[in-house]
């Protein structure tokens, strides 16, 4: 059984900036759901941090997560299960007032992902898998029971563990002990947007760039095959962050009027100036 892994998704980022929402949809319309159905996989696992903003999200953003991403997976039948990250809980001290509850929840219970709360083994295929949202006051006992001594080699969830990075080269100085999960074969894990792992500890990125610390840092999701234990990374194309290197000693004006400008259309730039000699060259280029 093969299940797409996705985490840190943030619906909503940026203040709820609807370019970054159309450049989050590419992702989504253009490379994830078309993976999956040509694959022919039926179960995903979102490991936390659903949406960006703890305390609130426009209409907008809610409305089109809901019909442009959530119901794409109920109207392909795809079995989808989604652990509560610290950004989707409304307090810091429990997990039980949530946005994913708010948004993806109805009345008559149909088409309803599994949402955790607090931690549980769920079983994939005939494989114990211990799924553990984010811990917080509320659920630390148990969390830490479970990671002791649940009867399973398999860990999916949304940790802050210390000495892995956030981003590149800004280390997590605090957080949970990794030797805690030294009895485990694998967990795997949201929360950080850089992905890394040590052999056992697998940190897994967001699926997009949000902010400049993501630059030229490969984005994408992951597929996790239940049999093999494998992990394949599917890349994301769509890049939101880009730099040009402006030297009129080296480019000319024909240079210039052959480049490419339409790849940077709704995206952030940074001019990376080396030498500027021709200011009317250097105006007609920004």
């Amino acid at each position: 059984m093969k299940i797409a892994l996705i985490n840190d998704t943030h619906f909503g980022a940026r203040g709820d900036n609807l370019i970054f929402n159309e450049y989050f949809f590419k992702f989504w319309d253009n490379i994830f759901f078309p993976y999956l159905a040509e694959h022919n996989i039926k179960t995903c696992i979102h490991l936390g941090d659903v949406l960006d903003r703890r305390k609130f999200i426009n209409h907008k953003i809610a409305d089109d997560f809901q019909n442009r991403f959530m119901r794409r997976f109920w109207e392909n039948n795809i079995d989808t299960h989604i652990l509560i990250g610290n950004h989707d809980t409304y307090y810091k001290n429990t997990n039980r007032v949530n946005a994913v509850n708010n948004l993806c929840t109805t009345y008559d219970k149909v088409n309803e992902p599994f949402i955790y709360e607090n931690p549980k083994i769920a079983t994939f295929d005939g494989v114990d898998i211990l799924l553990m949202p984010w811990i917080c006051d509320d659920n630390y006992d148990r969390s830490v029971h479970l990671l002791k001594n649940a009867e399973v080699n398999l860990v999916f969830g949304h940790f802050e563990i210390a000495g892995f990075e956030m981003d590149r080269g800004n280390v997590c100085q605090e957080g949970l002990d990794k030797k805690m999960f030294d009895r485990f074969d694998m967990v795997l894990s949201g929360h950080f947007h850089h992905k890394s792992n040590d052999g056992t500890i697998f940190y897994l990125g967001n699926q997009y760039e949000m902010t400049w610390a993501d630059y030229n840092d490969q984005r994408g999701f992951h597929i996790f095959d239940t049999e093999t234990r494998e992990l394949t990374f599917v890349p994301n194309p769509y890049k939101m962050f880009y730099k040009i290197t402006y030297d009129d000693t080296v480019n000319d004006f024909e240079f210039w009027k052959t480049y490419d400008f339409t790849s940077l259309k709704e995206t952030y730039v940074k001019v990376i100036v080396v030498n500027k000699q021709n200011p009317y060259l250097f105006d007609t280029v920004i």
